[in-house]
């Protein structure tokens, strides 16, 4: 097997488990010699405020990426990041929040920070090419989310 293989396999094999891990998982685990959380870890980790709905812990995932590096040290220069494939793995097997949570921080944060400003006009620099706001203060050049020019310049 190859660097990219084995890390897809322990992807796929991790993603495919059943909630905290599974048998298959085990076995994957055991093969490269990874530990696997205590029990005590696993409930801690089911009840805590990072909720999984399938696959293995992120954090034995990341161990077993681990393990493969050590197996293909050659490859470890192969732009692999770990901390990018292991939130990538995470985004997927996380629980959808759905847009009632999106809406319910808007509404809190917009409580929480604008307090006091409800009253007061407020005018927003915006690009003329995308709508973007300026983002900081002194900025006086390009737009920082398309590149276009922020204010035209006049010719003398």
């Amino acid at each position: 097997m190859t660097f990219k293989e084995d890390s897809e396999k322990a992807f796929a094999t991790a993603y495919h488990s059943e909630r905290g891990g599974g048998s298959d998982w085990q076995a994957l685990m055991s093969e490269y010699g990874v530990q696997p959380l205590t029990e005590q870890e696993r409930d801690a980790l089911l009840n805590s405020e990072m909720k999984i709905t399938r696959g293995a812990f992120p954090i034995e995932l990341r161990r077993v990426y681990e393990a493969v590096i050590g197996k293909y040290p050659q490859d470890q220069s192969m732009g692999f990041n770990m901390d990018a494939k292991v939130l990538e793995y995470y985004q997927k097997i996380k629980p959808f929040s759905g847009l009632g949570d999106i809406f319910q921080n808007a509404s809190t944060g917009t409580a929480k920070y604008s307090s006091g400003l409800q009253k007061a006009k407020h005018k927003t620099m915006t690009c003329k090419n995308c709508g973007a706001p300026r983002l900081e203060e002194m900025q006086y050049d390009d737009c920082l989310f398309c590149g276009s020019k922020l204010f035209e310049v006049k010719e003398n």
